[in-house]
C-alpha cells in the first residue's frame, strides 16, 4: 500500500468524527435561567448525531440531525414558552398540538454545511440524495416530505444553538415509528454515506 492509500484510508476511517467548521461571532439566543439552559442543552446533545463526509484532505459536508422525539419536543416548547414568556395554559395547548403533530411522523431537524451548494440539494425531486429511515425489521422507508428552512436565522439557533453562519436548515418528516424502536436515518450520495443512529426513548 502507498503512503498517499493509506493517508487516505486514515483520513476516510476518521470522517465521521472530524471536527465542524467554527465560524466565530454572537452566542446563540439563551433562556434567563441558567439551569433551564443547562437542562436543554443537555436534552439537544442527546438527540443529536454529527457526521462529515471527506474526499481524502476536501471537506465535502457536514450533518447535524436531531432527533424530533417525545422528550426533545416537550423540552423545545418548554424553551419556546421561557423566550416568549407564555402563561402555563399556552404553552399546554402548544404542547399537545406540537405533540399530536409529531404522533403523525417521525421527524428530524437537520443542520447541513456544504463546502459547494450544489451538494446541498435535498429538498429538490431530483435531489442527488437518497434518504430513508431503516427500521428494526429491515424496511426502508422514503421521507414523506423534506422542506428546505433556509440560512440559519435567529429563532432557528434559539433551539438548534449548533447553527452557525453558513449552514443550512432542513425538516425531514418520515413515516411513524412505533415506540421505543431504534431509530436510523440514512443519507447516500456519489459523496458518500451518513448514518445517523439515535437511542430510542
Amino acid at each position: 500500500m502507498t503512503a498517499r492509500a493509506a493517508l487516505a484510508l486514515l483520513v476516510l476511517a476518521g470522517c465521521t468524527t472530524a471536527r465542524l467548521p467554527h465560524v466565530p461571532g454572537d452566542p446563540p439566543p439563551a433562556v434567563r435561567d441558567a439551569n433551564a439552559e443547562r437542562e436543554y442543552e443537555a436534552y439537544l446533545d442527546r438527540y443529536t448525531q454529527q457526521q462529515s463526509l471527506y474526499d481524502v484532505l476536501d471537506s465535502k459536508i457536514f450533518f447535524r440531525v436531531v432527533w424530533q422525539s417525545p422528550r426533545f419536543v416537550e423540552a423545545r416548547v418548554r424553551r419556546e414558552a421561557l423566550f416568549k414568556d407564555l402563561p402555563e395554559a399556552e404553552y399546554r395547548q402548544r404542547l399537545e398540538a406540537e405533540q399530536a403533530r409529531q404522533r403523525e411522523a417521525t421527524e428530524f431537524f437537520m443542520g447541513v454545511h456544504a463546502n459547494e451548494s450544489r451538494f446541498e440539494d435535498f429538498s429538490r425531486k431530483d435531489s442527488m440524495w437518497r434518504m430513508v429511515l431503516l427500521t428494526d425489521d429491515g424496511r426502508e422507508l422514503p421521507p414523506l416530505s423534506v422542506e428546505r428552512l433556509g440560512r440559519t436565522s435567529t429563532e432557528m439557533r434559539s433551539y438548534y444553538t449548533f447553527m452557525e453562519s453558513f449552514w443550512v436548515g432542513y425538516k425531514l418528516r418520515f413515516p411513524a415509528m412505533p415506540a421505543g424502536q431504534h431509530v436510523h436515518l440514512r443519507l447516500s450520495s456519489a459523496l458518500g454515506r451518513a448514518d445517523l443512529e439515535f437511542k430510542a426513548d
